[in-house]
């Protein structure tokens, strides 16, 4: 958490490479919000400020855009509330989403952008005119346009469509826009920057009309150009510093208002700082005027105060350890700049600073919430589609089902698996027992299905690979509402290596995904089917693979009946085979003991069966991750000696297991490593609560 300025912060959206930093008041409260959102990926980070100052911020947000070009911040659908609004020029699209609550991600709405092609740039502001409303409307620029590549639009807000309303020509590319209030009192103006081979051009224009009428322009800046604005002179109009990143100089001109209204930019200044400046961040400190500025390869940076008229004057130098600066902002009493790793993303930490009498001292500092996919903003429809899909709600009313997943030929059966208390844990006497797998204790589980086989690749790929899946819809019966949820999962991106390694497919347990691609899949098929699916708990697992039996092994205790019932070390052969060979477990389950060992759903801790113990009997255990690793897998696999394969043999996931992925960050996904791991699915009688359902499918420990 940090703190932020309860005053009206600077209007800006500030618009780095990989990155855009805004502010507003998205829960109503009458405080500032701040938001980070992250181009490549589309997802946002809130901070909602709290009392006091302090931000809260939340997990991250997808938009359903990736490649975002464009963002700005305005009263878009609740005249109270700031909303946010995304562009996205290869997807020819537009989101637009609220966020009223820390705990409830906004809807996003997706606008198809008709009026142009490769919606590049957008802002928010009041558009006049015919049908004005008290919201905010939209001025779009496009660059993919026929025969001139750049087109402004105008749209007017109806909360769905955003009709075209007028054009507006535009002689470059439109880039860095904002909306401004240049003159207390003024409407809102539309300011940017126009790119052409010519150099940077910037312009205000006034769109009060509905048509837009440019009031003002700036040409002659350097190509790539940027700026920052303030008061910085303390009168009644706005100054502008423009700077081109690299360069050592910032550019002053000054927007002035004559007595018949119109607006001009005044004589100039050049201030030369010495060395190459990469951003500039207006800060305002009880009304002193001070700026930010980010140096060199931004591992440095310099607080400088600036009156408008003398050259800025540094007031520290602030240097960053092992990290770089992206932005910053004012704070009351200090600011917050924001950090990423040296050759990293994206922002990942801030750190803030209190004025004192002689300068700035460091204060609150923290990580941001991490981009990490979460899918928070699918689960509520998920959670509404299962629980009007919910048949089934007594115990005996449990069948054994085989269930085919819609618009694909692809089927795997569910085995009902009933409420009970059983042992967990092995006794100390038990041939091949670890220390971990005491003390035995009592525990009690409810009813669920569970999957008569491990997932296969049959199924595994069909979320694996989308776009052929998407194909199978047009010649197999599919459910749209269904196949439109799951596409909004995020799916895994694209291999870099042949995940069987040469071992099959076709009937063959999926392999070598991370727990955090397991829990994918299973909120993936949720939406996909309209039933709950998820991993078991270890406590589940166990109970399932013991089927009643109180023994090393469901068979007895004599490890070399093992090779019935299990592919082990002593017959795989060096590799997995088919599903469903080996005998079954007394409740129907194949492949409990080998073949793959299994995700579960609980962290790993070697003495989490001691706390379960000291509580006496305990119902539906689960240990919640706190952390990447270890993650529980049960079973034994392949490639496991048989003491490996007991029922109560326990294990733990390991960051070694992706020293051969080839993908840097390594990822989220897959461990190239962990040939011998899979899983299977559980789907409990009782349908959980959304917020459960949230916790089951994202643990939030996700790393890559």
């Amino acid at each position: 958490m940090a703190a932020w300025a309860a005053a009206a912060p600077a209007p800006l959206v500030y618009e780095t490479p990989k990155e855009f930093f805004g502010s507003g008041d998205f829960d109503g409260d009458g405080l500032t919000d701040v938001v980070i959102v992250d181009k490549e990926t589309g997802k946002y980070r809130l901070g909602y400020q709290q009392k006091g100052g302090v931000f809260l911020w939340v997990d991250c947000r997808p938009t359903g855009l990736k490649a975002v070009t464009g963002f700005s911040i305005g009263k878009l659908l609740v005249p109270k509330l700031d909303a946010m609004v995304f562009a996205a020029a290869d997807a020819n699209q537009l989101v637009v989403v609220d966020a009223p609550s820390p705990t409830a991600s906004g809807k996003p709405l997706t606008v198809s952008f008709t009026a142009g092609i490769g919606p590049s740039t957008v802002v928010s502001l009041p558009i006049g005119g015919a049908g004005a409303t008290p919201l905010a409307d939209l001025f779009v620029a496009s660059i993919y346009n026929a025969p001139e590549a750049n087109l402004g639009t105008l749209h007017r807000n109806d909360k769905a469509e955003f009709p075209k309303l007028a054009e507006v020509a535009l002689s470059g590319t439109a880039t860095h826009a904002n909306h401004l209030v240049l003159a207390q009192g003024q409407p809102e103006l539309l300011c940017l920057l126009v790119s052409s081979d010519q150099g940077d051009t910037f312009r205000v224009d006034d769109l009060g009309t509905g048509n837009g009428a440019t009031v003002a322009t700036l040409s002659g800046l350097p190509a790539g150009a940027d700026y920052t604005e303030g008061s910085f002179k303390g009168g009644p109009s706005r100054e502008f510093l423009f700077y081109k990143p690299g360069d050592h100089s910032l550019f002053l001109r000054p927007m002035e208002r004559d007595a018949s209204g119109h607006y001009q930019f005044g004589s100039g200044t050049t201030f030369d700082l010495g060395q190459p400046v990469q951003r500039v961040v207006a800060l305002n400190e009880h009304g002193e005027k001070r700026l930010f500025v980010i140096f060199g390869e931004a591992q440095k940076a310099g607080v400088y105060s600036f009156d408008g008229e003398k050259a800025p004057m540094l007031v520290q130098s602030i240097e960053a350890t092992n990290d770089q600066f992206t932005c910053a902002a004012s704070l009351p009493g200090g600011f917050v700049a924001f950090l990423q790793l040296t050759g990293g993303k994206f922002s990942n930490r801030y750190q803030t600073y209190a004025a004192t009498t002689s300068g700035y001292t460091p204060s609150l500092f923290g990580s941001l919430p991490s981009l990490a996919d979460n899918d928070n903003i699918t689960v509520p429809d998920i959670s509404a589609r299962i629980s009007a899909s919910t048949a089934v709600t007594k115990v005996d009313d449990m069948k054994p089902c085989t269930n085919t997943i819609p618009g694909t030929r692809v089927s795997f059966v569910m085995l009902p698996i009933p409420p009970g208390e059983f042992v967990m844990g092995s006794p100390e006497s038990e041939k091949g027992r670890k220390t971990d797998e005491g003390p035995q204790h009592k525990v009690k589980i409810e009813p669920f299905w569970m999957g008569q086989c491990e997932v296969t690749w049959n199924e595994y790929e069909l979320f694996m690979y989308p776009d052929e899946e998407r194909r199978t819809r047009g010649m197999v019966p599919t459910d749209e509402a269904g196949d439109k949820l799951a596409d909004a999962v995020t799916h895994p991106s694209k291999p870099y290596v042949e995940m069987s390694f040469g071992m099959g497919k076709d009937g063959f347990p999926a392999i070598s995904m991370t727990q955090h691609a397991a829990n994918k899949y299973c909120q993936w098929l949720s939406a996909k089917t309209g039933q709950f699916y998820r991993l078991p708990t270890e406590a589940e697992w166990e109970y399932a693979c013991r089927a009643g039996t109180t023994t090393a092994y469901f068979f007895g205790d004599d490890p070399a009946q093992l090779g019935d019932y299990a592919w082990f070390e002593q017959n795989s052969d060096f590799k997995y085979q088919k599903v469903g060979r080996k005998k079954a477990n007394p409740w129907g389950l194949h492949d409990m003991y080998g073949n793959v060992v299994e995700w579960v759903l609980d962290q790993y801790d070697p003495d989490f069966y001691k706390k379960s113990a000291a509580e006496g009997g305990v119902v539906e255990p689960w240990n919640k991750a706190v952390k990447p690793y270890p993650h529980s897998v049960r079973g034994g696999s392949w490639d496991d000696e048989a003491a490996a394969c007991r029922s109560a043999a326990r294990r733990g996931s390991d960051r070694a297991w992706k020293a051969q992925d080839p993908q840097l960050p390594k990822s989220i996904w897959y461990f190239s490593d962990a040939q011998w791991i899979g899983f299977r699915l559980v789907h409990p009688l009782k349908v959980p609560t959304t917020e459960q359902m949230q916790k089951y499918w994202t643990s939030g420990t996700e790393r890559d």
